[in-house]
């Protein structure tokens, strides 16, 4: 990431003019970072809030639109979910952690690099394209800074079975091509575009490592049944969780 001398204030004021106000100073000079890098020209207000992060639309100079994820700078929740997803990773077990922003900044790494790999393995999220301390930009996910609605926000007659089988088979191809659980899938975090769905929120996700294996067989069961159980309360047959696993290749070997 260049850094930054003697800019003009002026075009920054307009960048981040609808920008939370409550965003810390250091994380406002990693937002220009970002922008300067993307060749960014105007970030709109929040589009959603979670327990760790916010997520902005953000327009480039050539009309592309990005998601920029900002993480909290200071959250328990962020702690505690990092303890128990990011230690146990063996992408991460030698990581030194001595404040509170190294842990958010490798919370950020470590969704930056699950995004890549499941993106590069053909699973539907958005495409990652940088990462800077606190701050993620990825591919926006919907049009003109408007985004996609999320599972839980379609209209029943929207909810089909072959949108649950799209989901299944995004399932099969992150467990068996990407080698990752996502641990926390949901309506919540699967955005449906084009009627085709979108994994997000992949920053607890983990590695399928045979050190790990009961915590990676109770995740995965937890998301086969969160899926099932949404779908069927909307009437959909849904496939059980045994029969959903025995298309998975859970051994690394």
């Amino acid at each position: 990431m260049p850094k930054v001398k003697g800019e003009k204030r002026a075009k920054d004021e307009d960048l981040f003019k609808v920008v939370d106000s409550t965003i810390d100073a250091r994380t406002n000079y990693n937002l220009y970072l970002v922008s300067r890098e993307l060749h960014i020209e105007e970030i709109l207000g929040a589009i959603s809030s979670g327990k760790e992060a916010k997520v902005y639309p953000a327009r480039g100079e050539d009309g592309k639109w990005y998601a920029l994820k900002i993480y909290y700078t200071s959250t328990a929740t962020s702690k505690r979910a990092f303890m128990k997803y990011t230690l146990g990773d063996p992408r991460f077990k030698d990581i030194k952690i001595t404040n509170t922003r190294q842990f958010i900044a490798t919370w950020a790494r470590k969704e930056f690099k699950n995004l890549k790999i499941l993106f590069e393995a053909g699973v539907r999220v958005p495409q990652p394209y940088l990462v800077y301390e606190n701050v993620l930009a990825m591919e926006f996910i919907g049009e003109d800074g408007f985004r996609a609605p999320l599972l839980k926000e379609l209209p029943n007659d929207e909810i089909t079975e072959d949108l649950y089988n799209e989901i299944l088979s995004q399932i099969v191809t992150m467990v068996n091509k990407a080698r990752i659980v996502h641990g926390d899938l949901s309506e919540f975090n699967i955005m449906v575009y084009n009627n085709l769905p979108y994994i997000i929120d992949v920053s607890q996700a983990i590695i399928i490592d045979n050190s790990n294996d009961q915590q990676i067989l109770d995740l995965l069961k937890r998301d086969i049944e969160n899926i099932n159980s949404f779908f069927r309360e909307r009437g959909i047959n849904v496939i059980s969780t045994e029969e959903i696993l025995k298309r998975l290749e859970l051994n690394s070997n």
